[in-house]
């Protein structure tokens, strides 16, 4: 199966990259196939024709695969305002100031671009009110609105929002307020909403249980993994101790169920009539479990190898898990291709590769067999844990650009819990008519999950518990995990020469690394797009730049939106120049006053009011920056603050924006419309004034 793995994955990375249209992929796939039939009849033909003829016909089979998925998702909404019909595929959940569905929308009636999408997965935005609360997964309404097609914001280092929902297959979102919808009365039941139902049916139990919320919370994450609730505080400290395996439900959790479920189900034995229905009972009650948490990557996979393994048992056949994992990765990848590119099939299948592959050996170097049954059962999960943790590095190192460094002293706490948290749930839960003994479970989970959330904690506390590694590009992800691979290998089969080997990678790979740089561009003015609130970053240098805004400060803005650049461009964090409109400010390199902002030879005047109307003083400038709360005439505005270039902020309203857009053409200004064009950067070392996309820079 690896041989059919490998170039299924190849043709789909190449679809990825290189993109080509399905009739080239098709012609070459016929040709292929025929190559394939001659190798095969052919007694003229060489031994090795075949195989290669079928491994190529394998990557144009992946190539095909991805290419027919990607036309099918980029068939976008019309983004006309029109009539749908939504069936919600979850219960509504409170997302900040608006409810959050996910739901398959559907066009109702014609629509006048007859290419346009007419169906398709959405997330619906709700405006909050008690009649959303009301709605459940299964409910059809009827909306008016329009789907947006999913964008990014364009800003440096930015979270690709494209390619998440690309990957999830959400090809839009409407925001609905409460005039725009109405619930049909009618409600369906399909086999993933009756799931989901079963779902919060379980969440609404342990809502009885007087829990609190970061408790309840996570039991819902850790035993039927509803993690909508969690809050961002648990979730970066359990991200900064490496326990976030724990949360997303895997193998670990599948397996601790069977585990529960061959100790609960009475018949077993020699195989024969009530093992064959035993193992049927079991591996069925698996799949109902992963599709209660949603079919993702990691329980779909570890659903597939329990099946596999039930099954070879059953036959009385020997099961490769590597072999077995393989055809997991193979049925889920013809199935949906882009699942090759989801961070959770990534780590999930890596890190059970690397379990695989280097846990015997790793076990043999610590010589379990010498010191008793309990060091060998910690040594075992040490081996687990650092296979896992050595597999996954270059993803992590590469999304994240983070490493846990007391992995091991939180595996040793939260493997063991998950055992007994999954082993209480399930008691819990059957002794749901007993109201006394299922109080008494509740109080044991509540204080093994307090517990294990104060060690966490502490853990956290530690000096260096999570480090920041430098940000590195996709070839360097590539680099770093040839080199983990030929460092393990050779380790594990004591060869000196692959240790030299990957230590001369390792060089080499830190002298072609191509690390992002602005440092030719310094020093500059940044212009975020930022709807929230505006955001423009002056850097002098690395160590030195500053944040205006003509609001107060926004912590939760800055770690969005300003910080993923800092830290991709190694950019010191920036001191922050809030209600610039308002204050004054004087340094070295940097004046403000009243909005007027000077900055390596650049002044930029800060507009978020009216007040400028009282200005008498002609100033000339580079350009203007407009913020909501802006009134007035543009050619007024000209007449006070001549310049050549306007940039709007996303903070305006769209009204506002169209009408400067035409002011700013019939005075032949130039008008750069943030919220269209993503962010920008003003270059300060340069004759004129340049403005250059950062889209390009992404």
């Amino acid at each position: 199966m690896l041989k059919i793995l490998f170039p299924l994955m190849a043709g789909i990375v190449f679809s990825c990259f290189c993109s080509l249209s399905f009739s080239v992929i098709l012609l070459s796939l016929l040709i292929s196939s025929v190559s394939v039939a001659i190798a095969l009849f052919s007694e003229r033909m060489p031994s090795w024709s075949f195989g290669l003829s079928l491994y190529v016909t394998i990557f144009l089979m992946g190539a095909a695969a991805d290419t027919i998925e990607k036309e099918r998702y980029f068939h976008s909404w019309s983004g006309e305002v029109g009539y749908f019909e939504a069936l919600l595929l979850e219960t509504p959940h409170v997302n900040g100031k608006a409810t959050r569905v996910k739901a398959i929308a559907e066009r109702v009636g014609r629509d006048s671009l007859l290419w346009a999408r007419r169906s398709g997965c959405v997330y619906l935005y709700f405006e909050n009110s008690i009649e959303v609360e009301e709605l459940s997964a299964g409910d059809k309404i009827y909306f008016e609105g329009r789907v947006e097609v999913p964008a990014n914001a364009g800003n440096p280092a930015e979270f690709d929002f494209e390619h998440y929902m690309y990957v999830n297959d959400i090809s839009g979102s409407a925001y609905l307020s409460r005039q725009k919808w109405r619930y049909s009365g009618e409600s369906v039941n399909t086999i993933t909403i009756l799931a989901h139902k079963w779902r919060q049916r379980i969440v609404d139990i342990y809502g009885t249980q007087g829990f609190t919320h970061d408790v309840e919370s996570l039991l819902s994450a850790l035993t039927v993994g509803e993690k909508r609730d969690l809050s961002k505080g648990v979730r970066d400290a359990y991200a900064a101790v490496g326990a976030s395996h724990v949360l997303a439900l895997s193998g670990l959790h599948l397996g601790i169920l069977y585990m529960v479920l061959s100790l609960l189900l009475p018949f077993g034995g020699k195989i024969g009539r009530y093992t064959f229905f035993r193992e049927l009972i079991i591996i069925s009650l698996l799949w109902v479990f992963a599709a209660m948490a949603g079919f993702t990557p990691s329980i779909v996979r570890a659903a597939l190898l329990f099946s596999l393994m039930s099954f070879a048992a059953l036959i009385g056949r020997d099961v490769s898990p590597v072999n077995s994992l393989a055809f997991a990765a193979v049925v889920m990848l013809v199935v949906s291709p882009r699942l090759l590119q989801d961070i959770s099939f990534q780590l999930s299948f890596a890190a059970v590769f690397s379990i695989l592959l280097f846990t015997r050996p790793l076990m043999r170097l610590m010589r379990t067999y010498e010191y008793g049954k309990v060091y060998e059962y910690f040594s075992s999960l040490v081996a687990v844990s650092v296979a896992a943790q050595i597999g996954t590095l270059p993803f992590v190192w590469y999304y994240f650009a983070t490493f846990p460094t007391y992995f091991l002293m939180t595996n040793m706490v939260v493997v063991p819990a998950a055992f007994i948290i999954m082993l209480l749930s399930v008691v819990m839960l059957l002794l749901t008519p007993f109201a006394l003994l299922q109080g008494v479970v509740a109080w044991l989970l509540n204080i093994i999950i307090t517990s294990q959330n104060r060690i966490l904690y502490f853990i956290e506390s530690l000096p260096f518990s999570s480090l920041e590694l430098p940000i590195i590009n996709l070839f360097d992800a590539y680099v770093v995990a040839v080199i983990i691979f030929l460092f393990l290998y050779s380790l594990v089969n004591a060869r000196p020469r692959g240790l030299f080997l990957s230590l001369v990678v390792s060089v080499a790979a830190l002298l072609l690394s191509s690390r992002k740089s602005v440092d030719d561009d310094m020093p500059y003015v940044l212009f975020y797009n930022n709807s929230s609130s505006p955001a423009m970053q002056l850097v002098a240098e690395q160590d030195l730049s500053y944040l205006v805004t003509s609001y107060p400060a926004h912590d939760a803005d800055y770690e969005a939106v300003v910080s993923p650049f800092c830290r991709s461009f190694n950019i010191t964090a920036p001191r922050l120049l809030d209600n610039c409109c308002y204050n004054s400010y004087a340094d070295t390199d940097i004046s403000n006053h009243y909005g007027m902002v000077d900055f390596a030879g650049r002044r930029i005047k800060v507009l978020a009011d009216e007040h400028w109307i009282h200005d008498n003083e002609i100033v000339p400038v580079d350009c203007i920056y407009l913020c909501r709360g802006f009134l007035g005439d543009i050619n007024e505005l000209l007449c006070r603050y001549p310049t050549r270039y306007i940039v709007m902020d996303a903070t305006l309203y769209k009204g506002s924006r169209r009408r400067i857009e035409r002011e700013c053409a019939e005075a032949g200004v130039n008008c750069i419309d943030l919220a269209t064009r993503g962010a920008v950067m003003l270059l300060c070392d340069n004759p004129g004034v340049q403005f250059v996309d950062m889209r390009d820079r992404n």
